[in-house]
């Protein structure tokens, strides 16, 4: 991958709030194209063998929230069963030290009581099919970390106020 880029590794396992098997690469590089992210796709796929891979061009879609960049999202089976899943995030530097730096405030944000309560809702999230789907990693350590909840439930609330308050978390989180 260093052939693409200066990997960066971040999300949860970075913030050592890792409860499934997600990893998340950023890959720092002000000159990479379409072409050399297809042969790094090219390689992914010779490699790990996943059993499906997306592609997202968001430096031309600019959807609200996602870094601009180039996106592969790779699926090395089934998530539910412990398979793995890597998203790699191709961005210029600006746009990755910004990231980066959010990452990183997020860290300093995150006490020793506020890790346990974000890894069980996590957790909870997971297990849930309901709440699996609108939650994400950013929003609930956002509402811990961030805005200092000391207690939350994900079960107390419905699903349409859950989506309305992780669309809301998530643009407070990717300013």
């Amino acid at each position: 991958m260093n052939q693409y880029g200066i990997p960066h590794i971040t999300g949860s396992y970075s913030l050592r709030l890792m409860t499934w098997r997600d990893l998340d690469i950023y890959l720092e590089n002000d000159d990479l194209n379409e072409k050399d992210f297809f042969l790094l796709g090219k390689e992914i796929v010779s490699l790990l063998k996943p059993i499906k891979m997306s592609f997202r061009n968001e430096r031309i879609a600019k959807t609200e929230g996602l870094p601009v960049g180039l996106y592969w999202g790779i699926y090395l089976g089934d998530e539910r069963n412990g398979a793995w899943k890597i998203d790699i995030w191709g961005m210029d530097k600006k746009e990755c030290l910004e990231r980066l730096e959010f990452c990183n405030k997020l860290a300093n944000k995150i006490s020793p009581d506020s890790r346990i309560k974000i890894l069980e809702i996590k957790s909870q999230c997971w297990t849930d099919p309901i709440l699996s789907q609108p939650f994400r990693f950013s929003n609930i350590s956002l509402v811990i970390a961030a805005r200092s909840y000391s207690s939350f439930h994900p079960q107390s609330l419905l699903a349409t106020e859950s989506s309305m308050l992780c669309g809301q978390l998530s643009a407070i989180v990717w300013r």
